[in-house]
């Protein structure tokens, strides 16, 4: 069995195609987890992240039916050494050297673009993909929880956090106001501070201009980017937390980077300015049913906020790389 490689476009994919490879994947992988919904699938395939730059894809065909695909996106802004990576394999036919394929078609066109490191995120420890990135000679990068608010299981009293005395609280969807985005760019980089683990993804350099190119992408993508900052007495941003919303999801938020420079720590600026986050998404939109997020396990201070605002743990993973030459 010799599978059919293929570079494909996803705008042009067959959604209802992928979906029944995902479904195949998750009953199989995760079974406690809830399948992938149709719309999942298709914000994957049309909306890839748009912080991880250029998305390329490829798909595996035995007999003409999809039996895998991969998913490599290409970030760029000082992360041009990397590529990163999503690959799924149909259970069925795992174990026949598919995923292998799959992967050394994409080493090489990665390698082509001047890449020499490849990253793959969210992969379950135990799991199959974690045995075939480890037969690989992928390494563990580091590990992360995936945490979950079901609003219908929070008190939302719970959110009703004070600002802190010194501080505001700001926000805006879409375009930062222009007398805040320098300070707001500014403020991106404590990003940098969580703990990084063996990761090869490298903090940005985060200017103006990085920052309006994003906006606009998030906006070309229909992506609904909402941001609540906090800004101190000097009128700069010091913090912020951001968030997004897909309108093929409405029912589903994403809870982004959240980030306070060093200088203004441990007044509960974090904590404040999520929970501000989410009285504002509950408000504007009552269809919204929960909120993801991914926190490295390092990152005990940030997984404990989320749990007092009424996340849940309900998944754990690692990130895994390893270098191309060779793969």
């Amino acid at each position: 069995m010799t599978p059919e490689i293929r570079l494909v476009d996803p705008l042009t994919a067959d959604v209802d195609e992928h979906h029944e490879l995902h479904l195949a994947v998750s009953k199989v992988d995760y079974p406690t987890v809830a399948p992938p919904t149709r719309e999942a699938v298709l914000i994957r395939l049309r909306n890839p992240d748009v912080d991880l730059g250029e998305s390329v894809a490829w798909t595996a065909r035995v007999d003409g039916r999809l039996v895998g695909a991969l998913a490599a996106q290409l970030p760029v802004d000082g992360n041009e050494h990397l590529g990163m990576v999503r690959l799924v394999v149909h259970p069925e036919l795992r174990r026949h050297g598919i995923g292998t394929l799959l992967l050394h078609t994409a080493a090489a066109a990665l390698r082509d673009r001047g890449r020499v490191t490849v990253e793959v995120s969210r992969v379950e420890s135990n799991s199959p993909g974690d045995r075939f990135a480890t037969a690989l000679g992928f390494r563990t990068a580091t590990r992360s929880i995936f945490q979950l608010l079901e609003f219908a299981e929070v008190d939302p009293d719970i959110w009703d956090v004070p600002t802190p005395l010194g501080y505001r609280l700001v926000r805006w969807i879409g375009q930062a106001p222009e007398h805040l985005v320098e300070s707001y760019a500014r403020a991106r980089h404590a990003i940098g501070d969580a703990p990084p683990g063996g990761s090869a993804w490298r903090t940005p350099t985060w200017t103006v201009d990085r920052v309006r190119r994003l906006e606009a992408a998030y906006r070309e993508h229909g992506v609904e980017r909402r941001v609540v900052a906090a800004v101190d007495t000097t009128g700069d941003v010091v913090g912020l937390t951001e968030l997004d919303l897909q309108p093929l999801r409405p029912d589903l938020a994403a809870q982004r980077d959240t980030a306070v420079l060093a200088a203004h720590r441990g007044h509960g600026l974090g904590q404040a300015m999520k929970a501000a986050m989410l009285r504002w998404i509950t408000a504007d939109n009552p269809s919204l049913r929960r909120v993801w997020t991914s926190t490295a396990t390092a990152n005990q201070y940030m997984a404990d906020v989320n749990h007092r605002l009424g996340f849940a743990t309900v998944r754990r993973y690692s990130v895994v790389n390893r270098d191309l030459e060779g793969l």
